[in-house]
């Protein structure tokens, strides 16, 4: 029953890539934070990408307290003192899209990309 959710969550997490508009690709997001669109900074375009990572983000929270539940290792291991919204989400994503160190691949999601992102920004030890 624990694995059946564990994959449910990570179905749902990865299958709003498949059915956007345009895939949510780690290549397609970066294109799009250079359009027009984007720099226009309308508030209703900021507050989708908000919700868009914050929804991801929630499902991460979610796995994360069921493997915290069942004493499995945590995806990352955020400090419950530490709280984040939509733009520390949008920071710590697009932080490490351009690390020059450690690049993403171009053919991750978004949801994978925040994954890793949020692991590198809250490691286990």
């Amino acid at each position: 029953m624990k694995q059946l959710i564990t994959a449910l969550f990570i179905i749902l997490i990865l299958g709003t890539s498949s059915h956007a508009e345009n895939p949510r690709t780690v290549n397609v997001y970066k294109q799009h934070i250079q359009s027009s669109e984007h720099k226009k900074g309308s508030f209703d375009h900021h507050m989708h990408h908000m919700l868009y990572l914050s929804g991801v983000a929630d499902a991460y929270t979610v796995l994360n307290n069921h493997r915290a539940a069942t004493e499995r290792p945590l995806l990352y291991c955020q400090s419950a003192d530490i709280t984040l919204n939509g733009n520390d989400y949008i920071r710590i994503l697009e932080q490490r899209l351009f690390a020059p160190d450690s690049p993403l691949p171009d053919h991750l999601t978004v949801a994978e990309a925040l994954l890793l992102s949020l692991q590198d920004e809250f490691p286990c030890d």
